[in-house]
């Protein structure tokens, strides 16, 4: 099992009861899941038994239904996100597009994954060559992102290291607080469609201004102490209005409304002294008057329960871009980042982070580190292309569209896939065509339900999409 089998497993743990396998943290708008691992994973191995008897949300007797666009798509745990739409850096009655997706079964993707060829055949009405900056939209995560290739009349297109969106989440709406990640086309169909999403993502978080005050706990010693678990506890008072407090190493935090003190703790190991870990509290305005530290038999860090813990402080004045590489680089000593995200991308998302989340205490590496690399987001790969007068030409996408799941053995279950049209694109699309390149009878698939209208039964297997529907779906079950 590892780390992206286990945050699909701890989705699964209703927020509540995260609350309360860790009481002595502060409450927030959304949970990070992999901050609770160890207090939760007993609830998991309750919960699986409950999982493994509702994963197929749609009924077994489906199976093999070829039109089930009257009973809805399935609603699944684990949400992969839709397939999205071309869109261009400035609108033009210019050009207009046809389009043309394929998706395919392929022997090394056809359990988990559909290869998507995504064409766009652009036509230049005018009598003006036309040049367009486009900006073709993908769902992914910096843990695991797979950047899609462009090509325009089959030579491959260059274009930019993807621009990097902020994590899209769910929706609330009546009886449904929202606040974890995005679940459904509707989540996203939301961030994107009045193109704010966009346009933040070209223009960047910028440069974080101002310096911060950084507190360093070092040197950490517990061989005095009493308790299995012996934690230092560094306390002070801020003006939340004036002062935003984030930390790094330090595995547990409190924070108090009325008063506007906030503590920061870390378990000490007996080897901390030798480790090289990093401990950190760090102050975005307004530093502290005084602070106190204080050594607890246990990370509950509660009143009667003080024991001798020491370090040694020390206080720094430096600046955000200096602190985030130093930060992130011994993150990734420990946790390399195996995808295909660059420095520079997760320090952008590093930065969305820490300006959206301004709040009392939050926990930099548990909270933040671990929704910048987990959180879905649209990425945006930018090109340019031109179209000469009175012609054509053909952009295409080539991507893998990772399949929305339920929580079971992954490899055998329902298998979900998304299409959004619009969803704040300018682009005007004429017509809309989709095939399943694949016959799934030769793999043993059965098309559980969608609402494109294939019958491969009878030999449909390209359709065009009309009306005003903008998401489509469809669910394979193996």
């Amino acid at each position: 099992m590892n780390k992206d089998d286990m945050r699909r497993m701890l989705a699964l743990v209703d927020d509540r009861y995260l609350d309360e396998a860790q009481d002595w943290r502060p409450q927030r708008r959304r949970w990070p899941r992999w901050a609770a691992l160890a207090a939760c994973l007993c609830l998991v191995v309750g919960l699986g038994g409950f999982a493994l008897s509702r994963w197929r949300v749609g009924g077994a007797g489906n199976s093999g239904n070829l039109d089930s666009s009257g009973d809805g798509p399935t609603s699944f745990s684990s949400y992969a996100g839709p397939v999205l739409q071309l869109t261009l850096g400035e609108e033009t009655d210019a050009v207009t597009a046809r389009r043309q997706l394929t998706y395919s079964l392929t022997a090394s993707t056809w359990r988990q994954a559909l290869e998507v060829t995504d064409g766009y055949t652009l036509t230049n009405a005018s009598e003006e060559d036309v040049t367009l900056t486009v900006y073709y939209p993908f769902v992914g995560t910096l843990y695991d992102l797979t950047t899609p290739s462009l090509t325009l009349d089959g030579e491959e297109l260059e274009a930019s290291d993807p621009l990097v969106g902020t994590v899209i989440w769910h929706q609330p709406s009546e009886g449904d607080p929202g606040g974890n990640y995005a679940s459904d086309w509707e989540d996203y169909q939301a961030a994107l469609e009045d193109g704010s999403y966009l346009e933040a993502a070209i223009a960047g978080v910028g440069e974080l201004t101002g310096t911060v005050t950084v507190y360093w706990l070092q040197n950490a010693d517990c061989s005095a102490a009493e308790g299995e678990n012996p934690t230092l506890q560094f306390s002070a008072t801020i003006d939340p209005e004036a002062t935003a407090c984030f930390s790094y190493g330090m595995n547990g935090s409190r924070w108090n409304d009325e008063t506007g003190t906030f503590g920061s703790s870390f378990s000490v190991d007996e080897d901390d002294l030798t480790n090289g870990s990093l401990h950190c509290v760090i102050l975005w305005g307004e530093d502290v008057t005084d602070y106190t530290l204080q050594g607890y038999e246990n990370g509950g860090c509660y009143e009667g329960m003080e024991t001798e813990v020491t370090t040694t402080v020390l206080r720094e004045e430096t600046t955000w871009a200096e602190l985030l590489s130093r930060l992130l680089e011994d993150y990734f000593s420990r946790d390399p980042l195996e995808s295909g995200a660059t420095e520079e991308m997760v320090a952008e998302a590093a930065a969305q982070w820490i300006t959206e989340n301004r709040w009392a205490v939050g926990m930099l590496d548990y909270d933040g580190i671990g929704e910048i690399l987990s959180g879905a987001r649209v990425f945006w790969l930018e090109a340019e292309v031109t179209v000469p007068a009175g012609e054509t030409v053909t952009l295409e996408a080539h991507l893998t569209q990772t399949a929305s799941y339920n929580y079971t053995d992954y490899s055998d279950s329902l298998l979900g896939f998304d299409l959004l049209l619009g969803a704040g694109s300018n682009l005007t699309v004429t017509e809309t065509a989709v095939t399943l390149a694949t016959p799934y009878g030769t793999q043993d698939w059965d098309l559980y339900a969608q609402n494109y209208g294939f019958d491969l039964e009878n030999g449909v297997s390209t359709v065009t999409l009309e009306g005003e529907e903008v998401h489509y779906y469809l669910e394979l079950n193996p």
